[in-house]
This record gives structure tokens, sequence and C-alpha cells, in this order.
């Protein structure tokens, strides 16, 4: 079967194609770098954890985007710049793997490998929300692309060492994400449906595969299971809100959720791709596939389903009717190379103007969606944000603790929003969260010892505005403290909390509760 172009435009050079890759990357990481002065949602908890390192830190996600956080502490100290470029070099890692997987499965055709990664970029859950959020989902996205990366190169020719590159890239999503084992099986059920790559999954050298997941995965796996919260457990908290509901009911909403949102998600790039095949010449004639050759696209779209699938009944058997839009982004992640290695498949050249068409559809979707970006970041959300993470001033906010006092010790968060965005500013301080009230920096301070400083507990500005109400009740935090540390604070201690009102970044006319108690002798083991 002889295949024609079929992505073409500012994607059909080398240097199209990198100077598009460049551009978003660098301009998604400016926008990152520049416009934040807090740290996001799921860093907060790995700037937290990165305090020591242990095979586990939370019973709700495996160790490894903590350990690499944890590097990068050792490496430059806790810094919003770090934790933002961390995020970054992921994603890299993650485009760089399925660009090659998608041209080793298109045949080396590196403008349409190009074309399904703007395809993807293009697309609000990758261009804007995978740019912005997720930490460990963000791994996940990358270990997801390092497998279909390892699995076609085994595939061209399976060897052990390709095998064993195999492994340690399931061992890489093993300590990324636990729903990485739905979209394994279900990228393994994709190769056993398809003739040429069900051989070398049954190729003996597989089992070459399983060497660095035994090397790896072992030591989080025994700490797992000598926790309280089981995984059946956790699954059932993310996918139902309290009462069990029978699977009938849950069904039209749990369709939504994993079949629906996901390829309307993904729509942009689907129906530009599907728009510009010559449907005439389709449906006139097929042409014969070369023996031995897999059929990617027939792969990828039975990974898919899968997964679907998969995540459908993992759901349903937990009681569960609901599920978070993310969770099935590892599957939508291949859908915009499916219809261009049809295209391929089936032996279409695209017109000229139709190849054009698609190149610069694809990436002008990808470009919009950095526009919408920059747009969203520099002004839509300083002027309507909740929580405004981003926007937080932790500079301020140090300044404040740093005028009453404080200047190392330990730190003690009500929620992360101002615990962890604190760390950078007091790097050698310890700290400790309510939010997660068992939970002990490994080996800080050696032994379990705690140092010699003050005690800085924050309120979280919920509690902030709820003391300036009146209505903030002591007693409650007190146990919680005394569970922590110890000790209780003293009696009447909520009338020495100093409460700041500070400024957003970008929105100086909004403004966002900073409020603390500072114990400068320490209070228990909180010093």
């Amino acid at each position: 079967m002889t295949a024609g172009a079929i992505v073409g435009g500012p994607l059909a050079t080398s240097g199209g194609r990198w100077a598009l890759g460049l551009f978003l990357v660098l301009g998604h990481l400016a926008l990152t770098l520049g416009l934040s002065s807090g740290l996001g949602r799921d860093e907060l908890e790995s700037m937290l954890f990165a305090q020591g390192w242990a095979w586990g830190y939370d019973v709700e996600q495996p160790p490894l985007y903590n350990w690499l956080q944890m590097a990068v502490t050792e490496a430059v100290g806790p810094s919003l710049a770090g934790s933002i470029l961390l995020r970054w070099g992921i994603i890299v890692v993650g485009v760089l793997a399925l660009y090659d997987a998608v041209r080793r499965m298109a045949g080396g055709d590196a403008a349409l490998a190009a074309g399904a990664l703007a395809g993807v970029g293009g697309t609000a859950l990758f261009g804007f929300e995978g740019a912005r959020h997720f930490t460990h989902t963000t791994l996940l996205l990358t270990a997801t692309a390092l497998i279909l990366w390892t699995a076609v190169r085994v595939v061209e020719r399976p060897g052990a060492g390709r095998f064993v590159a195999l492994g340690a890239a399931l061992a890489v999503g093993a300590l990324s994400k636990y729903t990485i084992a739905v979209f394994v099986l279900a990228l393994g059920l994709a190769a056993l449906a398809e003739p040429a790559t069900r051989a070398a999954l049954l190729d003996r050298r597989v089992l070459w595969a399983a060497v660095a997941p035994l090397l790896a995965v072992p030591g989080h796996l025994i700490w797992r299971l000598g926790q309280d919260s089981s995984l059946t457990e956790r699954v059932a908290s993310i996918t139902s809100r309290g009462e069990p509901v029978g699977w009938l009911e849950a069904m039209p909403g749990l369709l939504l959720n994993v079949v629906a949102d996901p390829i309307a998600g993904m729509a942009p790039p689907l129906v530009l791709a599907l728009a510009l095949v010559p449907w005439r010449r389709v449906w006139g004639g097929r042409a014969e596939p070369t023996p031995g050759t897999p059929r990617w696209d027939r792969v990828l779209l039975v990974y898919v389903a899968a997964a679907m699938a998969l995540t459908l009944a993992v759901v349903l058997a937990s009681g569960g009717h609901r599920l978070r839009y993310h969770y099935l982004m590892p599957a939508a992640l291949v859908m915009p190379a499916i219809p261009l290695l049809w295209m391929r498949a089936r032996g279409l050249t695209l017109a000229p103007w139709r190849r054009r068409a698609l190149g610069w559809g694809l990436v002008g979707l990808a470009l919009v969606l950095l526009a919408g970006t920059a747009v969203h970041r520099a002004w839509i959300e300083p002027a309507g944000c909740g929580r405004c993470l981003p926007l937080l001033p932790a500079d301020r906010a140090a300044e404040a603790v740093r005028a009453a006092g404080f200047s190392d010790g330990t730190i003690v968060a009500a929620s992360l929003d101002w615990g962890a965005n604190l760390r950078p500013a007091f790097p050698e301080a310890r700290m400790l969260a309510r939010h997660y009230p068992h939970w002990r920096p490994p080996g800080r301070p050696p032994g379990g010892v705690p140092g010699a400083g003050a005690c800085l507990i924050l309120l979280s500005p919920r509690e902030a505005a709820a003391l300036r109400d009146g209505a903030l009740e002591a007693d409650p935090i007190a146990t919680t403290l005394t569970g922590m540390v110890g000790a209780a604070p003293p009696e009447g201690w909520l009338s020495s909390v100093t409460v700041r009102d500070l400024p957003l970044t970008l929105a100086p006319d909004r403004s966002v509760s900073f409020a603390f108690h500072l114990s400068p002798e320490g209070l228990g083991t909180c010093r």
C-alpha cells in the first residue's frame, strides 16, 4: 500500500515543526512563570511532601512526582520557578515521546506526527487545563507517551533491551498514578486485537519487561499495603457523593463522563480532520495493507474504547456514578492521531489544498488555545478567580511573618494555600498541615526531634473570615493541633491572631486574607 502526504502547511517542514513546538512550549512556560506569584493547585501538596525521601507520602497517589519535586528541592531549594520548570520538563518529555511514537506508527511521517501533537494542544482539555493544572496526572500522561513509544519500538524490532525499556516506562507509570493499570490493560487488549502487534506481546522475551517494575515498585507497594485506606475505598470516594446509586441509574451520567466528555473535549482536531477527508475516494475503494504492518489506527482506537469500557466497569463496580474529566486524559491523548493514521492506512493522498488546510487548521487550534490561555491568565482570572492560587501574594505573606519575628522553626498550615507558598521564603523551616494531621516530614529533623525555632500557626482564608465575624471556634483547631504537636495553644490564642488583607497579584483591587499566630518559644513539638 502506498501512503501519500496527509498533513501540510507549516508542519510539512522540519523548521516549521520545531518553530511551532518551541513557540508553544516557551509561550505557555512564559505565561506560567511571568503571571504566577503562587503555586498551582496540585503543586501545593508536592511542596509539602518534598521535605524528605519516603516510599510513600499520600495514600491517594504514588510517590514519583514527589520524588522529582524532592530532587529539585535538594538541588535548588523550594521555589515557585523550580516547581513550574519541573512540571514543564515532564510535559516536554511526554511531547517528544508521543511525537516519535506517532511518527514511527506513521512510517516516519513527521508532519503527520506533528499534526497529531498540534491537535492535542489545540483542545481545551490539554492546551488549557493540561497546560495549567495537574502534577501526578501530568506525569501519568508522560508515562503513557513513554509506554506507547517503547511499545512501538518493540513492535518494530523485538529485543531484550527494548523490552527492558518498555518495562522501565511501565515502572514510571506505576509510580505516577494508580489509574495507569487501566490504561496499560487497555493497551494490552488493543495489542492483542491486531495480529502484527500481538506477535510482539506474546514473544517470550516480554518477560524482560518485568525487570524494572520488580526493582522499582515493591518498596512503594509494601508501604501502600500498610496504610489504612484501600484503593477500592479511594475509587469509591472520588466516584460517588455519599449514597450508592444503582448501575441503571448511574449509567447515563457515567456514559456522559467516560465516553461523551472525552470525545467532546477532543472534538476540534477530530472534526477538522474528518471534514477534510476525501470521502468519495474512501467510499470508492479500499487499499490493501502491507503484510506485517500494524494498523496503528485500529490499535489506538481499540485502546481508547477499551480504556473507556474498563473505566466504566471500575466505577460501576465501586458503586460510583460520576467521574471527573481528567481521568480519561491518557485515552484522549491519542485521539487526534487516529483519523490521521487511518487516512494514511487507507493509502489516501490528500490534495494540496486539503493538506495545507489540515496543517494550518491544526496549528491554528494550538495557537488559539495559547492565546486564550494568555487572555484568561492576564484578565479573566484576576477579575473572577475563587481561591486565586496562582495570584496569591506569597512574598507579602512572607514579609508579614518576618516582621512578626518568624525566621525559622515549624509552620503548621491549615489548607496548603499559604503554607506551601511560604516554604520558598523559609526553606529551613519544617512544615506540617492540618489537612494531613498524621503526616510528618521524613527525617526532618533527624530522629524526629523538632528544632529550636518558633511555631507559626496559619489559618485558612475561610477561617480568617470566620474569625473576623466572631464565628470561628477555637476548640476544633486546638484539638487538631494537640494531636499533631502534643500541646494546645494558650487560652484565648485567637485574640492574638494577626490578620492581613493582601492584594492579589494582577488584581490589586482584590485582596485575600492572611491570618497567623506566632508562638516565639514554640508549642510542644512545633518549634
